[in-house]
């Protein structure tokens, strides 16, 4: 009889406090979903490799921050470092800074909405690390949270140039996107996200570019992801591959 009272008060034990857990998973957040309104710092080195016969590639890191104005919206700012390189050139030199405002709202039903207006400054110092043009990029996403840590994420983004360089060319093509991912109560994830771009400016151009992602939680506050992704369909290719890895800094 003395025996099965401690083993009872270890399970009076895991039962009250197995809720208090659970919930404690569900606020682990990695910053991949868009409508995680947290602020984070993050550090993104990036290799995408243009034209892999010809030799040709831009690399850099991107310095990406997001604040939280209150629960429902946030800015965010991003700066990318880039060298371009061809086999007889290269460039090196900061891209097209951009800005943005994000506001997310969610629903009883499991499904959280959003919309994200972004801007991208023509800043770059060198004319193969930007666009020459001042482009806006309005945008709208849904997440469907699934049970077993599954969810879903869709989106439509727009780029449109609306002013800059007259001579350089006009940027007007659109990017949904849709993302099944996992995070694991184990502090990890994995995703994998179909792009597919419509340049409306050349001709409806198009290109389907997957990607997939895994990242972890290094701590509560600090995650590690690396990315790969790839051309794998149409008439307009942008790049043969691309690598990267990130470093976040979550809670700030």
């Amino acid at each position: 009889m003395h025996k099965t009272k401690p083993m009872l008060a270890v399970v009076a034990a895991v039962l009250w406090a197995g809720p208090g857990f659970a919930q404690l998973q569900d606020t682990w957040h990695f910053g991949v979903k868009p409508t995680e309104n947290i602020t984070t710092l993050e550090v993104n080195p990036t290799l995408t490799v243009i034209d892999n016969k010809e030799g040709i590639s831009i690399s850099g890191v991107t310095l990406k921050s997001y604040r939280v104005i209150d629960e429902n919206f946030n800015w965010g700012a991003e700066l990318p470092l880039l060298r371009f390189e061809t086999p007889g050139h290269s460039v090196n030199g900061i891209g097209d800074i951009s800005l943005s405002a994000t506001g997310v709202h969610k629903l009883h039903s499991g499904i959280d909405v959003g919309a994200k207006l972004e801007t991208m400054l023509p800043t770059a110092t060198k004319e193969a690390l930007g666009t020459g043009k001042w482009v806006i990029s309005p945008s709208v996403f849904a997440v469907i949270n699934l049970p077993y840590q599954f969810y879903i994420h869709g989106e439509y983004k727009h780029y449109v140039s609306v002013a800059g360089d007259g001579g350089r060319s006009t940027v007007n093509y659109g990017r949904p996107r849709l993302t099944v991912g996992y995070t694991s109560p184990a502090q990890w994830y994995v995703l994998t996200t179909l792009y597919y771009y419509v340049d409306f400016e050349n001709d409806l151009q198009h290109e389907f570019a997957p990607e997939a992602e895994i990242g972890t939680l290094v701590n509560e506050g600090t995650a590690f992801y690396a990315n790969v992704s790839t051309h794998a369909g149409g008439n307009w290719k942008q790049k043969d591959w691309g690598v990267s890895i990130g470093f976040k800094l979550l809670y700030l």
